[in-house]
């Protein structure tokens, strides 16, 4: 059994220490320029074996333009997928990889020279399971264009320096380029990105796999996501396909067996469950909620009720 890392147990028998990596690039060949800088910063990765899978999601003709805009470069290789969804090239990409870990690289994201380096000696320490490091963001303009042409603002770092199961389990904290995954082991798992998922099919994967094969954190920055003014898929999926597939994922881990790390127990007992239903402190903000609602109706009421609110903590302080 691997050992438990980030208090998850894992679920796979340790593997030889993992040497070689494959790095599955999703693009529609609307980028050539961003294609070309997100390959290259692959290129100039400090660990030796690494090898890119480039998964074109559109036709034939798509795919041509790629393979005459990349040109030739040693350790590439250019696939094609006409399947709707974007965990389709995902999926084409996982079939096409021998790497003993697969990570992965939109076309408009950037890695450091470490990337792999670091995912690699964390791999190598508790082989088996997922590696997760940190990404950082900075917006970028387009000027028109689909791709980034210039940088924005500074360069931020919103994600946290660990992955939290607990946190995950209503948002995503992980961006898929910091994730590191064991290949063999997804494909005995026979676990396979949902393509029927418009967005959130990372963050489903994610968190169907961490359960099983445990997640090693380190805290380096190894990858940059490019937040573009228009194109990123914030914009190109409406609200409601948004809020329908955060439901479906939420759906999914809730008709499964969940798997905690240690002291998650602690946590959830701070949370006051009711029995068969939801959390006391969920109740207690909904009715927080229709109780504002009611006194902004009537600012009569509202200045009583503050009045009154405010007396209680005077006494409270006496």
């Amino acid at each position: 059994m691997s050992r438990p890392i980030d208090g998850l147990p894992g679920a796979r028998p340790a593997a030889i220490a993992p040497g070689s990596f494959t790095v599955i690039v999703r693009t529609q060949g609307r980028r050539p320029r961003s294609l070309r800088e997100a390959l290259d910063s692959i290129a100039a990765q400090t660990h030796d074996h690494v090898d890119t899978v480039v998964v074109v999601h559109g036709d034939t003709a798509a795919t041509s333009d790629v393979r005459e805009q990349i040109g030739a470069r040693a350790g590439v290789t250019v696939v094609n997928t006409t399947d709707t969804g974007r965990g389709a090239p995902l999926n084409v990409g996982l079939r096409a990889a021998a790497g003993d870990y697969v990570c992965f690289l939109d076309d408009d994201d950037l890695a450091e020279p470490n990337w792999i380096a670091e995912a690699a000696t964390a791999a190598g320490s508790a082989p088996g399971t997922i590696v997760r490091s940190v990404t950082a963001t900075q917006a970028w303009a387009t000027d028109g264009s689909e791709q980034p042409a210039r940088p924005m603002g500074e360069i931020e770092h919103p994600f946290p320096d660990h992955f939290d199961l607990l946190a995950h389990m209503s948002v995503n904290n992980t961006p898929i380029c910091a994730l590191a995954y064991p290949r063999l082991a997804l494909e005995e798992l026979d676990l396979w990105f949902d393509e029927t998922l418009p967005v959130y099919e990372d963050w489903d994967l994610l968190m169907r796999a961490a359960m099983l094969l445990g997640v090693t954190s380190i805290p380096a920055v190894t990858t940059l996501y490019r937040r573009l003014d228009s194109g990123n898929a914030d914009t190109a999926a409406t609200v409601a396909e948004w809020e329908q597939a955060h439901a479906a994922v939420v759906d999914r881990l809730s008709a499964a067996e969940v798997v905690l790390p240690a002291g998650d127990a602690r946590r959830l007992a701070g949370t006051h469950f009711e029995p068969g239903s939801r959390s006391r402190h969920e109740r207690e903000l909904t009715e927080l909620h229709s109780e504002m609602a009611q006194l902004t109706r009537s600012p009569v009421r509202m200045v009583k009720a503050l009045g009154g609110r405010l007396r209680q903590s005077a006494r409270n302080r006496r």
